[in-house]
């Protein structure tokens, strides 16, 4: 089952710094890139979001970057 989706692009350090902590964590995700797909990038268009990483948790809520401290608390660790 997937606990999180991470909508990312190429050359992107910081959707690096994503899939690094929820494979620390341990946690189930799915990549999906927007360079690579556009329906995904539309996805993001529709939302507003303008630049990558965006992490969509299972609770629903959306986080836009990477910080260790949200990380941590939405997935409870």
């Amino acid at each position: 089952m997937t606990n999180v989706i991470i909508y990312t692009k190429n050359a992107c350090p910081n959707c690096d710094q994503v899939k690094w902590a929820l494979n620390a964590a341990g946690v189930t995700y799915e990549t999906r890139n927007i360079d690579e797909d556009p329906s995904h990038a539309a996805w993001m268009a529709d939302k507003g979001y303008m630049s990558a990483p965006v992490t969509v948790f299972a609770s629903g809520k959306e986080l836009v970057g990477f910080d260790m401290g949200e990380f941590a608390a939405e997935l409870g660790l």
